[in-house]
C-alpha cells in the first residue's frame, strides 16, 4: 500500500462496524469511510455516476453548537483514468473532481447507535470507461493526524450502444420509499433511496433494498408486449437461487424500466451473498443480467449442520471411472488446479492412483464435508455445462475457449456488455466482476478477432492473466 494512507473495509471490518461497544462515545475510532457507487445511462455519450459515501458516526469528531453537536469536515472526491491505463508513467489528470464540505449534526453524542451512518451522495456525468475513484479527507481535518484515502475501481458502461439490452449497476439500500421531494439529494424516479455504501446488512437492518435500471427493452421481439425481471438471492460461488430468495415479475416492455424491490433477509445466515437481476424474454430465456455482492451479519441465526458422511475410496464414484473419465475430468481441473498439484497428477502413471487423486482433490474443495452432496464440484460441473452451451464453436468445447477457462476460474461475471456489431471493431466482450479473491474488482475482455466466433482473452486487470493495454487498438480493423 502506498502512502497517503489507504483504508480497505473488508467484511469481518464491516460486521465489526455493528458490534462496537453501544457505550462507545464519538471519536473513540478513526474516522471511518466507506465509498460506494453505481452507474446509470444519462445521454448519448456520458453515464451517469452515482458516490456514496457513509460515515460512521461514531468515528466523528463533535463540537458544541446551537441544537447541538457538530461534526464538520472536507472530503475530495476525484476521478482519473484507470492506471491499468497509464503504466506508461505520462501524469493522469482527474476527468472530474470535486471538494465536498459536510456537516453532521446530532443532539447528544452520548445517543450514538451502534451502525449509525452519516449518509451523503454525490452525482457526476462521466464516459464510458475504466477509472479509479479517490476519496480524501484532508490531514488536519477533526481527529485526523494523517490524510486518509480510499480508493474504488470504476467501471463505466456504455449504456448508449445499439441494439443492446441491458441492466444498470445495482444500488443497495437500506431504505427505499414513495417521495415528490425531488429536492431531496436522494430523489429518483418519485422514491427516496438511502445507499448503503459498506452493503452490509443484518443485525438490525433487516430489509435489503435494491434500485436498477434496464435500458434497450425496445429491442426485445416479444408478441404479448411483456417480458419478465427475476430476481433472487444466492449463495456466494454458488449461482443457484436460494428457495425462498427468488421473485418473479412480469412487466410491460419499456426503456428505461425502473426496477425496485426488497428482500427479508432476518433468516439469512452470516456470510456473503449476491443479489441476481436476470431479465427474462416470453420463452423464459435470459436476456441479460446484473449482479451485486452484499454481506449478511446475523449472530443469532444457526446454521443447522447435517450429520457427517463418511466415504472411502471403493465405495466412491471415483474408483468405477475408466481412464478416458479420469483423463477428461484432470483437463477440467487445469483451470483451478494450483501449479503443485497439476505437476503432482501429471506425474502420476498408475490409473488407480490418479482416481485417488480425483477424489483427494475434490474433497479438499468440499465446502462442507458432512454433505453428502460436494456443493464445490457441483457448482463447478455446473459451470462447464453453462460454458458448453453457451461458447462451444465447431473447434472447441465452451469449457476450454478462453471465456469458459475465465468462467470456470472465477465464476459468473457480475456484469456482461456486448459489443458484438460496434462499427470499425472487431465484436468483443467485456466481463466485469465486484470481486474476484485478492484483487478487487476487476474486468477480462475478449474479441473474435479472425471472424469464427473464437473469442480470445486480450486483457485481464487480474494478475497472471494475460495484459494488453492497448486492447482497444488491437480489435479496430
Amino acid at each position: 500500500m502506498r502512502a497517503p494512507k489507504y483504508i480497505h473495509i473488508s467484511a469481518v471490518a464491516l460486521a465489526a462496524l455493528l458490534i462496537f461497544d453501544g457505550s462507545a462515545r464519538a471519536q473513540s475510532m478513526p474516522i471511518q469511510l466507506d465509498v460506494d457507487h453505481a452507474t446509470f445511462a444519462y445521454d448519448d455519450g456520458q453515464a451517469l455516476l452515482e458516490i456514496y459515501l457513509a460515515f460512521e458516526a461514531a468515528s466523528l469528531t463533535y463540537t458544541a453548537a446551537d441544537g447541538g453537536f457538530l461534526a464538520e469536515l472536507e472530503v475530495r472526491l476525484a476521478l482519473v483514468r484507470s492506471t491499468q491505463a497509464t503504466l506508461d508513467g505520462t501524469p493522469t489528470d482527474p476527468v472530474w473532481s470535486e471538494a465536498i464540505p459536510l456537516s453532521f449534526m446530532v443532539p447528544d453524542t452520548t445517543t450514538l447507535v451502534e451502525g449509525q451512518h452519516f449518509v451523503h451522495q454525490v452525482r457526476a456525468s462521466v464516459a464510458p470507461g475504466e477509472y479509479e475513484l479517490r476519496a480524501t479527507i484532508p490531514a488536519g481535518a477533526p481527529g485526523l493526524d494523517q490524510e486518509l484515502s480510499v480508493r474504488r475501481d470504476v467501471l463505466v458502461q456504455n449504456y448508449a450502444k445499439a441494439n443492446s439490452v441491458s441492466v444498470s449497476d445495482v444500488t443497495l439500500a437500506s431504505q427505499i420509499t414513495p417521495s415528490q421531494n425531488n429536492e431531496d439529494p436522494f430523489f429518483k424516479n418519485g422514491m427516496l433511496i438511502r445507499p448503503n455504501a459498506n452493503q452490509l446488512f443484518g443485525s438490525g437492518l433487516n430489509f435489503l433494498f435494491y434500485y436498477a435500471e434496464a435500458y434497450g427493452l425496445d429491442q426485445v421481439d416479444a408478441s404479448t408486449g411483456k417480458y419478465t425481471v427475476f430476481t433472487y438471492i444466492a449463495e456466494a460461488n454458488i449461482p443457484q437461487p436460494m428457495p425462498n430468495f427468488q421473485r418473479r415479475a412480469e412487466r410491460s416492455l419499456r426503456s428505461p424500466d425502473v426496477l425496485v424491490g426488497s428482500f427479508n433477509i432476518k433468516s439469512l445466515p452470516s456470510g456473503s451473498y449476491f443479489l441476481r437481476i436476470a431479465l427474462l424474454n416470453e420463452n423464459n430465456e435470459a436476456i441479460t443480467e446484473q449482479t451485486r455482492k452484499f454481506f449478511v451479519y446475523n449472530p443469532d441465526v444457526q446454521v443447522e449442520r447435517p450429520v457427517a458422511v463418511e466415504t472411502d475410496f471403493e465405495s466412491s464414484q471415483y474408483a468405477h471411472m475408466d481412464e478416458e473419465e479420469v483423463d477428461r475430468m484432470a483437463k477440467h481441473i487445469r483451470a483451478i488446479a494450483a501449479d503443485s498439484e497439476w505437476k503432482r497428477l501429471r506425474s502420476i502413471k498408475d490409473l488407480d492412483e490418479r482416481r485417488r487423486f480425483m477424489m483427494d482433490f475434490w474433497q479438499a474443495r468440499d465446502p462442507n464435508a458432512s454433505t453428502p452432496v460436494n456443493e464445490y464440484q457441483e457448482n463447478f460441473y455446473a459451470l462447464v455445462q453453462y460454458a458448453n452451451d453457451r461458447y462451444t464453436t465447431s473447434f472447441t468445447e465452451g469449457w476450454a475457449t478462453d471465456r469458459g477457462q475465465v468462467l470456470l476460474k472465477y465464476g459468473t461475471p457480475t456484469a456482461v456488455e456486448p459489443h458484438l456489431f460496434d462499427r470499425g471493431m472487431a465484436p468483443y466482450e467485456v466481463w466485469e466482476y465486484n470481486n474476484i479473491s485478492g484483487e478487487g474488482q476487476s474486468m477480462f475482455v475478449f474479441a473474435d478477432m479472425d471472424g469464427f466466433g473464437r473469442f480470445e482473452l486480450l486483457h485481464s486487470t487480474v494478475t497472471g492473466e494475460r495484459q494488453e493495454q492497448n486492447w482497444q487498438s488491437v480489435i479496430v480493423r
